[in-house]
């Protein structure tokens, strides 16, 4: 990923990184990209990077980050808040935009090994397209499992420094697992540190 301030900025990332790419703001304030139509998919080349920067950059200024188009799979939602009471708490849930419409979520607290990270995605309503579903190749779901269980000791380590963290999606495919957004909320340690 890439940041660029202007529209030439952002069509050097994408001809650097390759094409398809992918245009998300990156104003400051702008932290649920989906909610302000703030991305941009499947640019095939120059002209649509630079057409999609021109676009987002009126509405919702300058800074954009250019990715490489991630491989097709299915969408997962991982989360963590901190509980005031118990510590991270950590989710796993249908992803992308679904995360808030299906409400599919399992949660553990942190931190926890790859077969409790297996259980949580075993439990979703979603887990069966994991499974490959119209042709779909199975999703590694031992690559989810992991990087699950990585994210839930992550969330133990920050617990006092992050408030939140959302990371969605993460692309799940046959060839293991990509997360393309997160959003990282500080906590009250953080605030006295800045």
């Amino acid at each position: 990923s890439t940041v660029a301030g202007d529209r030439e900025a952002a069509v050097a990332a994408a001809a650097s990184l390759g094409c398809p790419a992918v245009l998300k703001t990156a104003q400051a304030g702008a932290g649920h990209k989906t909610e302000l139509d703030g991305v941009r998919l499947g640019l095939a080349d120059a002209g649509a990077v630079a057409a999609a920067y021109d676009e987002l950059a009126a509405r919702l200024g300058p800074r954009v980050s250019v990715q490489p188009m991630a491989p097709a799979g299915v969408e997962i939602a991982l989360g963590m808040v901190n509980d005031a009471q118990f510590g991270p708490l950590v989710m796993a849930g249908a992803g992308g935009v679904l995360v808030e419409t299906l409400g599919d979520r399992s949660f553990c607290l942190a931190p926890f090994d790859a077969a409790e990270a297996r259980r949580l995605i075993d439990r979703l309503e979603v887990r069966p397209l994991l499974d490959g579903v119209r042709g779909a190749a199975p999703a590694d779901i031992d690559a989810l499992a992991r990087a699950l269980a990585a994210f839930s000791v992550l969330a133990h380590g920050l617990g006092e420094v992050i408030a939140e963290i959302d990371v969605n999606p993460v692309i799940v495919g046959a060839h293991g697992c990509l997360a393309v957004d997160a959003l990282v909320v500080g906590g009250a340690v953080a605030k006295r540190l800045d």
